[in-house]
């Protein structure tokens, strides 16, 4: 069974379950925002510069320790009450193997957004990713390679509003692993 094509954004309201259907059959990318579906932007080469290199140090990392690191293409739902919303982290990181749908994840422990406009575009995934349970460390990261910059934002903190880290170490207690910025931005 496939969903009718559905026209963006003035469509009646998607289930998740139509979203599911419909979006497998689409060449861009979408988010999932209560029953609505908004298309993704392509990223940048600075942008995937840094999810990759995030990506690659935490997936060495945590090879055979019983965890998945996921880059970009894979959705994260979160459900509350009325709120049923799904985005594409750029990096997640997975541990519980009953969290095993092969669309999407609901309990990361560990979530980092690559971002052009720190100020304006984190404090909404920031408001919904501290809601998850599961999990325990939120980084964002600037994707401007001429001046590098990370928030680590962190359960234990209560979610406050961290420094930014313009050089150094980010320690990611969460998976149990410390990595410079410098590493992050290198070609």
């Amino acid at each position: 069974m496939s969903a009718a094509p559905k026209t963006l954004p003035d469509s009646e309201p998607f289930t998740f379950e139509d979203y599911l259907i419909w979006e497998e059959d689409q060449e861009e990318r979408h988010e999932f925002i209560n029953g609505r579906v908004l298309a993704m932007a392509g990223a940048s080469d600075a942008h995937e510069l840094v999810a990759v290199n995030l990506l690659v140090e935490i997936h060495n990392h945590l090879r055979g320790r019983g965890c998945r690191a996921y880059k970009g293409d894979m959705k994260l739902r979160y459900r509350a009450g009325q709120v049923d919303l799904s985005y594409y982290p750029d990096v997640m990181v997975v541990c519980d193997p009953e969290d095993d749908h092969s669309s999407y994840k609901e309990k990361p422990v560990f979530l980092a957004e690559v971002m052009s406009r720190f100020k304006t575009d984190h404090f909404e995934k920031l408001f919904i990713y501290q809601q998850i349970g599961t999990l325990e460390e939120y980084l964002v990261l600037s994707q401007n390679p001429d001046e590098p910059a990370a928030w680590l934002y962190r359960r234990a903190d209560g979610w406050k509003m961290p420094e930014p880290i313009t050089a150094g170490e980010i320690s990611l207690a969460s998976l149990g692993l410390s990595l410079t910025l410098k590493e992050l931005y290198r070609s």
